[in-house]
């Protein structure tokens, strides 16, 4: 896991410092005839494109792009997921599974659909309408598994002891339930990032993603796809980078949920925080 953590330190690091190490503007057309499709050199390590913009430019924008809508994406799923959830563990048995059972049947509609369906009534996004899109479509799951184990953590000694000493539900949720949800939680996060990694540039691969000028990995695979046998540095930049993000995101999630931090550890005496 941890040359995962690194590389994926590395490359959000080079996103995050994209407008100092970019060496041209990523949307700037240098010279479109005679730096069309360039292959690599020392002026453009990794070529030119079609229209004769810097590759490695558009690259770095590219992952500052990417990353920028995943990882806000992430969040917000991971925020609406968990409340959703501990309002389900915490309203009662009945209540809790009507509420569930609205998850259930969100989880039932294509997720395609819902996108298209935004892009029609909201027309073109720009990257934080897509990252609350994208949010808004992928808590489900985070809430199934909040909602499974904080029942399960409320159905625990140590929690059963903390209300006979009277303290209150929103107390034993945040003394005792949400401890327990760290571990799945960051495991559930990093699985959702690379999740969402690859959802965002299939979206811009297809079109109805992040929006030109602005450049993101997707929308690089696409631009490169009439020329994989001429210029085929073109698609395997933006492929290299996306397939590297997301396995190294999915390893740490492995890695995560198989820690011990993701089961049960040690909770102190419930008496110490009535």
């Amino acid at each position: 896991m941890r040359r995962a953590l690194i590389v994926l330190a590395f490359i959000a690091a080079a996103a995050a410092l994209a407008p100092w190490l970019a060496p041209f503007d990523p949307a700037a057309q240098l010279d479109i005839v005679s730096l069309k499709n360039s292959a690599p050199s020392f002026a453009h390590p990794l070529g030119t494109d079609v229209y004769s913009r810097d590759v490695l430019s558009r690259a770095l924008f590219g992952a500052r792009t990417s990353l920028t809508v995943s990882l806000l994406a992430t969040i917000i799923a991971l925020v609406v997921g968990c409340a959703w959830g501990l309002l389900a563990a915490s309203v009662g048995a009945r209540f809790g599974a009507l509420l569930m059972s609205a998850v259930d049947v969100l989880r039932s509609i294509p997720r395609l659909l819902l996108y298209l369906g935004a892009l029609v009534l909201l027309g073109a996004m720009q990257t934080a309408g897509l990252a609350v899109l994208l949010g808004l479509t992928a808590w489900t799951g985070t809430s199934h598994l909040v909602y499974l184990r904080a029942r399960d953590v409320q159905a625990r000694p140590f929690v059963e002891g903390a209300r006979s000493l009277g303290m209150s539900q929103w107390r034993v949720l945040t003394r005792h339930v949400v401890p327990h949800l760290s571990g799945p939680l960051s495991a559930s996060g990093a699985l959702l990032l690379a999740d969402l990694l690859a959802l965002e540039a299939g979206l811009s691969f297809i079109g109805i993603g992040v929006r030109p000028p602005d450049a993101s990995w997707g929308s690089m695979i696409q631009d490169a796809l009439p020329y994989l046998r001429s210029a085929w540095w073109l698609a395997a930049v933006p492929c290299v980078l996306l397939m590297t993000t997301v396995l190294c995101a999915a390893r740490v999630a492995d890695q995560l949920s198989r820690s011990p931090q993701s089961g049960d550890h040690v909770v102190a005496d419930p008496r110490r925080h009535s």
